[in-house]
Parts: structure tokens; sequence; C-alpha cells
């Protein structure tokens, strides 16, 4: 069984070899690496700073695709899909880090049952040492394995789209995508997942196999993400791919996971282009009106609102980093690649 690890790429020299790293010393090798370059062409330097960190590892297993203009994200990782030949579509960012037999894991859980579609994890979140995570989306089952679909309920459902946000560590069977990646940017590696999981099952892992990196994130930097409603991209990829009858009971579950996501709402006031905080708070109330009955929803749109944004991005850096770190559950995560700390 072939992995075809897409990894997308923009300005990213600096990160990259990392990623590469923790690909190369995982102990399932049957792979391809293909890796779309979203630096702008007329910013050689950007290019070829990324090429230099590539050509350092074995190039039988890697393709290198130069796109001939900035695509974006989305586009960027819809090319990628589009050229890979492997059975499992294996997505990873330029700045995260796999745990050591990921893949292995990852390749166990497809070959356990020929209708397990797709393959999920919990994973967590640091900021400049990996050995201090600051956040994250826990096992569904921290003993065992677990093998979950639609027929499994709510439960299993808001877990499953509460892990599939990141898109390192998440893989897709190739032969089972019916629903293609899409443009925008916050679903686009969502719509095939959860077209999949309508017709097939997902194991959802029980082991850390990826940690995300914040401080690199483009979420922090490129405020323009987010000039599309990032709740209304996913009410569309919910009512796109859940459409009709048969599916209407998983459409309001998923109206239910994204509508109540107020966390989401810091994120828009410390990174967002002005306007969209208020855009986005309108839209909850409208698109689920229990909001206007729930006091976290007023707590949240009052407080992000109110609170100046160079003020909440100190309090929330601070607050991950020492409160509710504290609070998170053991986490055992051994990296595959040979340094910790990329950033």
């Amino acid at each position: 069984m072939k992995f075809s690890i897409c990894l997308p790429t923009y300005k990213g020299a600096h990160v990259i070899g990392m990623a590469l790293d923790c690909i190369f010393n995982q102990d399932y090798q049957n792979f391809e690496i293909l890796i779309g370059d979203d630096n702008p062409p007329d910013v050689q330097e950007y290019r070829q700073a990324t090429l230099d960190v590539v050509r350092r590892f074995d190039q039988s297993h890697i393709r290198y695709i130069a796109n001939k203009r900035n695509l974006g994200y989305a586009l960027n990782l819809k090319n990628l899909v589009a050229q890979a030949s492997g059975d499992i579509i294996y997505l990873f960012a330029q700045d995260d880090i796999l745990a050591k037999g990921a893949f292995r894991k990852t390749y166990e859980a497809f070959v356990s049952d020929f209708d397990v579609g797709v393959v999920t994890r919990p994973y967590f979140w640091f900021m400049e040492d990996i050995r201090r995570p600051v956040r994250a989306v826990t096992p569904y089952n921290a003993e065992r394995d677990t093998v979950l679909s639609l027929k499994d309920g709510k439960q299993a459902f808001l877990k499953i789209f509460e892990s599939v946000g990141q898109l390192s560590g998440l893989a897709y069977r190739r032969a089972y995508l019916e629903v293609p990646f899409h443009e925008d940017t916050f679903p686009a590696h969502i719509y095939p997942f959860a077209g999949i999981l309508r017709r097939y099952k997902c194991v959802f892992l029980k082991d850390y196999v990826v940690a995300i990196g914040i401080k690199e994130s483009q979420t922090r930097f490129v405020s323009g993400i987010y000039d599309r409603s990032p709740t209304q991209s996913w009410l569309d990829m919910y009512d796109t791919v859940f459409v009709g009858p048969k599916y209407a009971e998983a459409r309001q579950w998923g109206h239910e996971h994204i509508c109540t996501n107020f966390m989401g709402l810091v994120q828009l006031r410390n990174y967002a282009r002005p306007g969209v905080l208020e855009r986005e708070i309108v839209l909850l109330a409208r698109r689920w009106p229990k909001n206007l009955f729930d006091p976290q929803y007023w707590f949240f749109a009052l407080g992000t609102l109110l609170t100046p944004r160079i003020l909440l991005r100190h309090l929330v850096d601070h607050y991950k980093s020492t409160i509710h770190a504290k609070g998170l559950p053991p986490i055992f995560f051994e990296p595959a690649a040979t340094l910790c700390n990329p950033q």
C-alpha cells in the first residue's frame, strides 16, 4: 500500500527540512512525497531556498512541483492530490512534526477493514517547544483505535469533525474519493473527507501521531484568509456534502458543530481584517438562533468586541501556555525527527 504524502509549502524553507526528516525517519517507507512550492515565481530566492533544502533528501521519493503562479493553500493542495499515484493520500503541513510510527499506524488502520476510507487522529499544538503542548484534540478512545461511521451517532460525528480542522496526519483511501478537494481555504481538505464518510468507515487512532506548530501558522500572518467567512465555508461544506433527506441529521449536527465554535471568534479578533469579526458574530446568531440564549455566545462575542487586539493576543498566548496547558491530559509523543524544536 503506497502513501502519497502531499506537502504544500509557502515561504517554508526554514521549516520544511524538519518536515522531511519526519517523513524519511518513518519505519514505513512505501511512499512518494509531492511538494507543491507555492512561492511566487518572481521571488526566486524563496524558491531556491526551498529547493536547496529539498535536494538534501532522497530524490527517488520526491516529486517537487513549482507552481507557475501562486495558487494559495487550497488550490496548491488540490493540485498535489490530482498528481498523486499512491493508494493512500496523506496530508502534511510544512511546519508540523510527525511521531515515530505515524505511517505504520495509519497503514494498519486501513488494512484492518476494507471499508475503512479515512483515518483521523488526536493531535496537539505547540508554540516553540514541542515538549510543551498548549492545546489538544484528544482521542475518541485513549485505549484503542476506534472504527466509526455515520451510524455511530452525534457524539462520534462531532468528535470526528473536531479532529479534521488541521490537515496534518489525515489520510484518505484514494479509490474512495468521490468529492474533490475544494477551493475554500478552511474546509478544502474536509470536503473529500466528509464525502468518503458518507459511505465508508473512519478509524480514529488512539495515539498522538502529529504535533501542530502554531508559531509559523499562516492563520496568524495572512489576514486575507478570513475574508471568506470560515463559518459560512464550513456550513456550505456540510450542506453540499450531506445533501438530501438521507443526511438531514448529519447536516444538522454539522451546523451545530460549527455554529457553536465560539473560540473561533478569538482568532478572528486577533488576526482577521476589520469588520470580519462583526460579520461572523451576526452569522452565528442568524444561522443558529439558539446562540442568542447561550451565555457563552455573549461572553465570546462581547469579549472579543471589547478587548483590544494587542491585549487579547497576549492574553490568549499566555493562557494557552500556562493555565490551559496545565489542564491537558498526559500526551506521549516521540518525534520522528532528530531535533525537537524546528522554530
